[in-house]
């Protein structure tokens, strides 16, 4: 699962998420699959804490919550 936050120039917010898997569609021969699994507005600061909950909503919404486990990883741009 990958994730992105973003700013427009008119000040809106967005969130997106989207699901990464690899499928075996027949015997030996694997492919590899894209979704976007959720798209919102951010109507607040898109802080840590509301990127969280807005993971959250989409994963509780398509039941995969027993799916998805957590890596942190924090870039630092200068």
């Amino acid at each position: 699962m990958t994730c992105d936050a973003w700013q427009a120039e008119n000040t809106d917010a967005y969130f997106a998420a989207t699901g990464h898997w690899i499928e075996e569609e027949t015997a030996g021969e694997w492919k590899e699959q894209h979704a976007l699994l959720g798209f919102t507005q951010m109507n607040m600061a898109h802080n840590r804490t509301h990127l969280g909950q807005s993971l959250l909503r989409i994963c509780n919404r398509l039941g995969i919550v027993h799916k998805v486990s957590l890596t942190y990883v924090l870039f630092h741009v200068q």
